[in-house]
């Protein structure tokens, strides 16, 4: 999984992208393999920026590692897994 950071509250696993479309110069059409679709106000030169691994969108592993244990720590995944408890 790669994680590409496209704006700051819009984070993406570049690995489910099934196409981008500029959608005037600053706006961006993204849809995913599952259909889903983005319209981030960001040039379509910024997202294949993040997706091509840009140091500036790039969340690292440290960055998983941090959120994956606020989630352990919060029961949030505890809570997915198990619905019972």
């Amino acid at each position: 999984m790669k994680l590409v950071k496209i704006k700051e509250d819009l984070y993406l696993n570049s690995d489910f992208i099934e196409s981008i479309e500029a959608d005037g110069e600053e706006s961006t059409i993204i849809t995913m393999t599952s259909g889903e679709v983005f319209s981030p106000n960001v040039s379509i030169k910024k997202v294949l920026d993040a997706i091509c691994g840009s140091e500036e969108h790039l969340v690292n592993d440290a960055n998983m590692n941090i959120l994956k244990a606020e989630s352990i720590n919060s029961g949030h995944l505890n809570r997915q897994k198990y619905p019972s408890r």
